[in-house]
């Protein structure tokens, strides 16, 4: 038997084992007390009879028990016809002896054989149970097996009842968990991989522009010239110093290693601060930026004295909880994306408003629009669409979004092409 083969299996029958033996034995001393008790049924009749006699004629009690010992063939004759004549016949006597002796010989084999089938269906239906037990607990050795050799399609889940069906269902929750676990960091093995070759072709072109402008410095051109390629070496530097900064700071918001604040962040303060480094390109460019809503009437110009001063579209301010510097950083990489892509001239409309859901900011642009088919992907790191600039790297939009999202926010594109482009940011208000 396969069973056997199991240790706490073989405990288990050698302890059924024993305890058949002691069953059996207890049914063959209780037969055998069966019999003893007959034979002592027998004796006390003859005794209860002689007595008798002995009590009717005392005088001949000496003479009877003397008559029963040295009693032959004669005396027992006698005997059998002096019960014959009061309607005792011997032959029923001894049958009815015979018979109830023999009763009790079948009785006790009865006895004993109905013990040892009983602990043979015993036994049977135990070996049943056991091997069913057993065949369940290989299935959940074979899956963890599978599960070790990272192989999760086989499902064990057991709707009927019992202890082994609660750990096959317990088996294959954290079975699935694992599953999630493993899959979660094979898209981050291959997302590391990704990203060492974005990090590496966006370094490349700034390195290579270094090593050439070195090499042309190396000549000892003229002061002129020279003083061109060091200008062009120190905006290669500062792209590399921009590049590897934001992508540190994207790693570690992807990485989920960035504590964001937990304070009361105001919407106008929080677009003024973000247009402060880009009004050297807003002034050049001419640009008119509105902040405000759609109810305002007056259009503010870009020149920062009269952002804050109190020359510009009354609308009241809201707060929302947050971190200001973060959400400063995605704001202005929002509001650089709209000026890059803003013609001369052009306008840039930013608006906010507050309800019982939601914070809302609106930077929208009257530019050249985004394709169609570049808007589900404007926000994956290193994306550039067909509108954008040589300069471009892919990285700002992409940081905008994890920065809102990282705060209980959402951000979504509305673009057409000619007309311009709007950017919501919506920040949730916690229940």
């Amino acid at each position: 038997m396969s069973i056997l083969k199991n240790p706490e299996a073989k405990q288990l029958y050698i302890m059924l084992a024993l305890l058949t033996a002691v069953f059996l034995c207890l049914a063959f001393l209780l037969s055998r007390l069966e019999l003893y008790l007959l034979k002592e049924s027998i004796v006390e009749n003859i005794s209860a009879a002689i007595g008798a006699a002995a009590q009717k004629y005392p005088e001949a009690e000496a003479d009877i028990l003397l008559q029963l010992k040295e009693a032959g063939g004669e005396s027992i004759n006698f005997g059998k016809d002096l019960l014959k004549k009061y309607g005792y016949h011997s032959d029923n006597i001894l049958t009815e002896v015979g018979s109830l002796q023999r009763f009790t010989y079948i009785n006790g084999i009865l006895t004993v054989l109905f013990s040892a089938s009983l602990c043979m269906a015993l036994v049977i239906v135990f070996t049943i149970f056991m091997k069913n037990q057993y065949k369940r607990i290989r299935e959940v050795t074979e899956y963890a097996k599978l599960v070790q050799s990272q192989d999760y399609t086989l499902d064990i889940r057991d709707n009927s009842e019992g202890d082994i069906s609660i750990l096959k269902n317990e088996i294959y929750k954290i079975t699935t968990l694992l599953r999630e676990q493993a899959e979660a960091l094979r898209a981050d093995k291959i997302k590391l991989s990704d990203s060492i070759a974005d990090i590496s072709h966006q370094l490349k072109t700034p390195l290579t522009s270094l090593i050439v402008l070195n090499d042309l410095l190396s000549g000892d051109p003229d002061p002129q010239t020279r003083q061109e390629f060091l200008h062009r070496a120190e905006s290669q530097l500062e792209r590399m110093q921009w590049l590897v900064s934001s992508l540190l700071k994207l790693s570690k918001l992807e990485a989920g290693t960035v504590v964001m604040k937990k304070e009361l962040v105001s919407a106008r303060s929080l677009i003024e601060k973000a247009l402060e480094p880009l009004m050297v390109q807003i002034d050049s460019k001419q640009l008119n930026v509105i902040i405000g809503n759609d109810s305002c009437n007056k259009t503010q110009s870009a020149d920062m004295n009269e952002i804050n001063g109190s020359d510009h579209c009354a609308v009241d301010d809201v707060s929302f909880t947050g971190d200001f510097n973060w959400t400063l950083e995605a704001v202005t990489n929002i509001i650089k994306n709209c000026v890059e892509h803003t013609p001369n001239g052009g306008q840039i409309f930013i608006s906010y408003d507050d309800n019982p859901i939601y914070t809302s900011i609106v930077i929208s642009d009257n530019g050249k629009g985004i394709h169609k088919s570049d808007l589900p992907f404007i926000f994956q790191r290193f994306y550039k669409g067909r509108n954008a600039g040589d300069d471009s790297v892919g990285i700002g939009l992409a940081m905008a979004k994890a920065i809102i999202n990282e705060q209980n926010g959402d951000i979504t594109v509305d673009s057409e092409l000619g007309k311009g482009t709007a950017f919501s940011i919506k920040f949730y208000k916690s229940s």
